[in-house]
């Protein structure tokens, strides 16, 4: 059945079981959320011991990058592994060799030796380890439950990875300051738990063992055929480009963005960024919950589409506020937007992709999102550099998100149509 005939097709409803009768389900969103949370403070613990250990405020940035870009590199050899291999394995060796490589910080630390060079090489090890997790973790949910409760399922699990992403940071700054207990050892310490919560929740998923394919070829030409395969399908193909243009011009204006707008725009103080932080991250978790509530069925893509362009809007009025309650208003909305287009996403390409190369798939939409977001920023810089200001970066990203969503919704039925 190709793409169209899908999409042409009625939809039937059928009553979802309860995903909290389905053991493996949860298991691998208890799992997905100890990993979420354990990436989340060690990246605070790593940002923080270089700030006040080592006093390199300057390096900060290249030790993130040897953090998060080798994690975006390796994530599309993790999608050539999940279809490979067993995916819950692969998420059990992953938080396991994770829990090992903090431990050996630890050990160091206690010596005395987690200076600048060891820590990078111990932050690429965990980067590059870090990226076999999520392709596996994401590409494992829609053989645990039904299509049907595709949406619902990744909304808890979104939900969750977003209540851990931000809660992190909070729980490193409760440890750090914990009387004379407090200490990066022990900080260190509880990401190694939550690294070993992940562990034992990933060996209790009960995943059907899948066929052996006879004649399997070389991770680089499963590679290929993975892209060739997204290539070849029309709505596949036309989302990834979507999300390339839609982060590139979203994500480096908005997280750039806030704290200048409250520096510069609405001369502003550090309680102001708080508030609208959090009301980044508050939106983010309320989309994420809204779509589980409302579990669409029918015209995602048409949703997404239309979606999409209101978020260009947003951005675009977003760098000509004058007052904090408009920000917080605004960013409100398009974090609940992004979250609703982020969920309903993933849940459609799960649904519509081959079972045999989902890995690969959703290690692709990974690395889309989350590949142009370091030169999202060096481009924002750039603007900066030439005297533009951050207001009108905004403007513009926003109209160029908003022309490319009207274009896809005037010329592509392939995606209006789609379930």
């Amino acid at each position: 059945m190709t793409i169209d005939q899908v999409a042409e097709a009625p939809v039937q409803e059928k009553a979802v079981p309860s995903l909290f009768s389905n053991r493996s389900f949860l298991f691998l969103w208890l799992s997905s959320t100890a990993s979420f949370m354990a990436l989340s403070t060690y990246l605070f613990a790593e940002q923080w011991y270089i700030i006040t250990v080592l006093e390199k405020e300057s390096l900060l940035g290249i030790v993130m990058m040897a953090t998060m870009v080798p994690r975006v590199l390796f994530m599309t050899l993790g999608g050539v592994w999940a279809d490979r291999f067993r995916r819950s394995r692969i998420m059990l060796i992953s938080s396991f060799v994770r829990c090992l490589l903090v431990l050996g910080m630890i050990f160091l630390l206690q010596l005395s030796l987690l200076a600048l060079w060891p820590l990078i090489l111990f932050v690429l090890c965990f980067g590059i380890v870090d990226a076999f997790f999520s392709p596996a973790n994401t590409s494992l949910l829609p053989s645990v439950v039904a299509k049907e409760a595709l949406p619902r399922s990744n909304s808890f699990i979104q939900s969750s990875n977003q209540i851990a992403l931000f809660s992190g940071p909070m729980l490193g700054g409760w440890v750090l300051s914990f009387g004379s207990f407090g200490s990066f050892s022990l900080l260190f310490g509880v990401i190694a738990g939550f690294l070993l919560l992940t562990f034992l929740f990933s060996s209790l998923i009960k995943e059907e063992k899948r066929p052996l394919i006879a004649g399997r070829s070389s991770t680089k030409l499963e590679l290929k055929e993975g892209l060739s395969y997204v290539w070849g399908m029309p709505f596949l193909k036309n989302m990834l480009v979507i999300l390339i243009f839609i982060n590139f011009f979203f994500f480096g204006p908005l997280l750039m963005g806030i704290p200048l707008l409250v520096d510069s725009v609405l001369k502003g103080e550090v309680l102001d960024l708080s508030f609208l932080q959090s009301s980044y991250q508050g939106g983010m978790l309320a989309g994420a919950i809204l779509v589980g509530i409302l579990n669409l069925r029918k015209k995602r893509g048409l949703t997404m589409l239309v979606m999409i362009g209101v978020l260009g809007i947003c951005l675009t009025f977003l760098g000509q506020i004058g007052f904090l309650w408009q920000g917080i208003l605004l960013l409100s909305l398009m974090d609940i937007l992004s979250s609703f287009i982020n969920v309903t996403l993933i849940s459609t390409i799960q649904a519509q992709s081959d079972p045999n190369k989902i890995g690969r798939v959703m290690s692709l939409v990974n690395a889309s999102s989350n590949g142009l977001v370091p030169l999202s920023y060096a481009f924002v810089s750039l603007a900066l550099v030439m005297q533009y200001t951050i207001s009108d970066v905004m403007l513009l990203c926003g109209m160029l998100i908003l022309v490319i969503s009207s274009i896809y919704l005037l010329r592509s039925k392939i995606i209006k149509n789609v379930d």
